[in-house]
């Protein structure tokens, strides 16, 4: 039997690492934890309670819980209980590159996860969001890494930031506002690596896959993020995908969600007649607003309906 492949996570024990750890293991690979904070307590304050429950009391009680351990976590750090790992995004290429050597692919979520992290300023979210990255990715190109995924995002399009859909369903391709026009550092960061891996992979090597999440793992209530939702089945068979398939280009970058919106949330195409009637609409019935065709037809990728959500975010 081959040895199975080694999938190192940067911000492995993060919200979305964790949905990973299980969902790529399921699948036969070796997952490598790339995180400062790691271990047992860790692990357990880091969990899922009450996750996919749905009544409200049990929502009410997995937020007042989980901002409980959070709270918990932050002070045992402080103290010293919870010691830093060696894993940083930020050491020296060759020292990264040492850790990462082995691995089929490096999967990077380590980041900032929205633009309000309480105390970041725009210098601390180049350095981590960006910088960082660069430094990952130049990682495992010298450690001769296969595959480099990056945990991109939907709100790199700045929709309400200066932002606006060329059409629905929204493409890869729509415009990316600058911060001039108002898009904010995390999302224009977003786009700016996006650009630094496209020119970066044009000299092979490593081949580079960007996915566009959106509410990976929850379900949308929410007008402002047109009520994309991704399920963790669907958030996991993405990566997998990811992994699995060989896409043509050095580089590439594709969206990641759930193809329909729950019809009990909202009917999709009377929400457009009344927010969006200018902007040209090829959606039918309650299709997401966010193109999935791309993923489809080039990576296999399938998202199924009737899936299984979290019940709030926890970064």
């Amino acid at each position: 039997m081959a040895a199975a492949k080694i999938i190192t996570v940067t911000g492995g024990n993060g919200f979305v690492g964790r949905l990973l750890q299980g969902g790529l293991r399921e699948r036969g690979y070796r997952v490598d934890v790339f995180d400062r904070r790691k271990g047992r307590l860790v692990d357990v304050l880091q969990g899922r309670y009450f996750g996919t429950w749905t009544a409200r009391p049990a929502y009410l009680s997995a937020i007042l819980l989980r901002r409980g351990m959070r709270a918990m976590e932050e002070t045992l750090a402080s103290v010293g209980v919870i010691r830093p790992a060696a894993d940083d995004i930020h050491d020296p290429v060759g020292r990264l590159a040492e850790r990462f050597r082995g691995s089929y692919a490096v999967i990077h979520l380590a980041a900032l996860p929205h633009q309000h992290v309480r105390g970041m300023t725009e210098a601390d979210y180049r350095r981590i969001n960006y910088d960082a990255s660069v430094n990952v990715f130049e990682a495992a190109r010298e450690a001769g890494v296969p595959k480099f995924i990056f945990a991109s995002s939907y709100q790199i399009y700045g929709i309400g930031n200066g932002g606006w859909p060329d059409q629905f369903p929204i493409l890869e391709t729509n415009y990316l506002p600058t911060m001039a026009e108002g898009q904010t550092t995390y999302g224009f960061l977003k786009g700016e690596f996006e650009r630094c891996l496209a020119q970066r992979c044009e000299s092979g090597g490593t081949q580079a896959i960007s996915l566009r999440l959106e509410f990976p793992g929850m379900r949308s209530g929410y007008d402002w993020n047109f009520y994309i939702s991704t399920s963790i089945e669907n958030t996991n068979s993405g990566f997998a995908c990811a992994l699995e398939a060989d896409p043509a280009r050095g580089f590439d970058v594709f969206h990641l969600a759930d193809r329909t919106v729950d019809k009990s949330i909202v009917d999709i195409q009377e929400f457009l007649r009344k927010r969006y009637p200018r902007v040209p609409n090829y959606t039918t019935g309650n299709e997401c607003l966010l193109s999935t065709e791309k993923a489809r037809s080039l990576l296999g990728y399938d998202p199924r309906e009737g899936g299984t959500y979290y019940t709030l975010p926890v970064a």
